[in-house]
This record gives C-alpha cells, sequence and structure tokens, in this order.
C-alpha cells in the first residue's frame, strides 16, 4: 500500500524535478521516488564510490624518507 507524502520545495528545484521527469519520460513522482531510494539505499562505501577509483592523481613522492626514518627508530 502506498501513502502520499507532501513536500515543500523551492521553485527552482521544482523545476529542475520538471526538466529531470520530462527528459527521462517519467512523472516527477516516480523521478522523486528513484532519488529516495537511492539516497536511502544501504549500499557499502566501496559500491557508492567505486567509480572514482583512481580518478585521484597524486604528485608520488619518494618513500626513501620513510624508510629512513623507520630504520633510524627501528620501527616494524
Amino acid at each position: 500500500m502506498s501513502t502520499t507524502i507532501t513536500i515543500r520545495a523551492e521553485e527552482p528545484l521544482r523545476e529542475a524535478l520538471d526538466k529531470k521527469a520530462a527528459a527521462t519520460g517519467k512523472t516527477v513522482s516516480e523521478v522523486v521516488r528513484e532519488i529516495l531510494e537511492a539516497a536511502l539505499a544501504d549500499k557499502p562505501l566501496q559500491v557508492r564510490a567505486g567509480h572514482l577509483k583512481g580518478r585521484l592523481r597524486l604528485p608520488r613522492r619518494s618513500s626513501e624518507a620513510w624508510a629512513r626514518r623507520l630504520r633510524q627508530h627501528n620501527w616494524r
């Protein structure tokens, strides 16, 4: 059984929902349901952020300083 939920939205948000609904051929209610289901889905971080893997390019730093420090303090 479905129930009705009423929300208050500013005009720019409503217009964005209308545009998305029109572009996908769905009703505004369907778009809002999909957005809510995605937001409330209990997915692990790997699934939610997996598309970002490998995107961050950081300069390689030499590990020599770290290795030297480990040897100095004899950390293992």
